[in-house]
């Protein structure tokens, strides 16, 4: 089942956003604007309904603050691209940095900032929202028209599918992901705590003091970002912390995705999810830094207040060929997907 209601306005174009719902009253809402993923409602052990995800109940809120990326598709490109430079054969290309001298997630006109198209597709088993689009060169400065379907489907398993398309007229880079942050807990004021997470990786990407990887990948055994096992989320962002004197854990990881790439457990509620991808990489952000004052579900935001898990291909891969690869070739549709499973344990 879906319900469509107005969300607002952006000058005389309405924003849509959409409501699913499974035969287990499992519910999965997402907006036109940025096509972002703003709650899922899922269950706990004790059959109680609440929502497990990041997102603004307003669309002037979306409007107003970019710098969390709540819920958020992002592309053309995820993650940092070195000094906004990269070579695809014997082009140079730069595109507009919006992070110092760097270009971050796809820039100040990347996905999250459209106005997308939309439609329903609704069967016996499962319900989709399509958000497409063609984003011009002009519009978000990346070289080549791309043709873009971000379709986010819900079945009566309790699991979100998340499918990315492209398609361009040249060659450029493609890149996307989705910025959910979740929170397990039946109450975000809890943060993280009574949360574990596992991760299938045995090496994480090395960074430069902005945040943009070097190359290099590093092994986790005995550090603390080792987490292929279960793993006490509150204790690893202290050791993270004290370890590399930093905010808490902005890392991206080198996941087997021969399986599930992800599994993030809240004991007190119940709640598993597995995250499940085709992609090589999961950067994991624990809102270490939080610049304004925002509410969400009535609950001031604060640092720690949720973790995103954004599966993609490494970031920067365009300038280290062992991250893999991000360019699009002319007229070849790439196909990427994420999907969350949700579970009691």
């Amino acid at each position: 089942m879906v319900q469509s209601e107005l969300f607002g306005c952006i000058g005389e174009k309405e924003i849509r956003k959409y409501t699913m719902t499974n035969s287990n009253g499992m519910k999965v809402s997402c907006i036109s604007y940025g096509a972002k993923l703003t709650e899922i409602f899922v269950k706990d052990k004790q059959e109680n309904l609440s929502n497990v995800l990041l997102g603004f109940d307003n669309l002037d809120s979306y409007l107003k603050d970019r710098s969390m990326f709540l819920g958020a598709a992002i592309g053309r490109v995820g993650g940092r691209i070195a000094k906004g430079k990269f070579q695809i054969k014997d082009n140079l290309y730069k595109v507009p940095t919006n992070e110092g001298e760097n270009t971050l997630h796809g820039g100040e006109n990347g996905f999250d900032t459209l106005i997308w198209n939309s439609e329903v597709v609704e069967s016996k088993d499962d319900t989709s929202i399509i958000f497409y689009r063609t984003i011009t060169s002009e519009e978000d400065g990346f070289p080549a028209n791309l043709q873009v379907k971000i379709i986010y489907t819900l079945n009566n398993k309790d699991e979100v599918l998340i499918t990315f398309k492209g398609i361009s007229d040249d060659y450029t880079l493609f890149n996307p992901t989705i910025h959910s942050y979740f929170n397990l807990n039946n109450d975000f004021s809890k943060l993280l705590s009574g949360h574990t997470l596992q991760i299938n990786a045995d090496n994480y990407t090395e960074l430069a003091d902005d945040l943009v990887p070097t190359g290099k990948l590093n092994d986790v055994s005995e550090t603390p970002l080792d987490f292929r096992e279960q793993k006490d989320l509150s204790q690893a962002i202290e050791d993270v912390k004290r370890h590399f004197k930093i905010s808490g854990i902005d890392h991206p990881f080198k996941v087997d995705n021969s399986g599930n790439i992800a599994t993030l457990i809240n004991h007190e509620t119940g709640r598993r999810l597995d995250i499940e991808s085709n992609r090589n990489g999961l950067v994991v952000y624990t809102l270490n830094v939080v610049d304004q004052i925002w509410k969400v579900q009535n609950k001031k935001v604060l640092p720690e207040f949720g973790v995103a898990l954004e599966a993609q291909t490494l970031p920067d891969s365009i300038h280290h060929k062992n991250f893999g690869d991000i360019v699009l070739k002319p007229n070849k549709e790439e196909e990427y997907y994420i999907k969350y499973k949700f579970n009691i344990v």
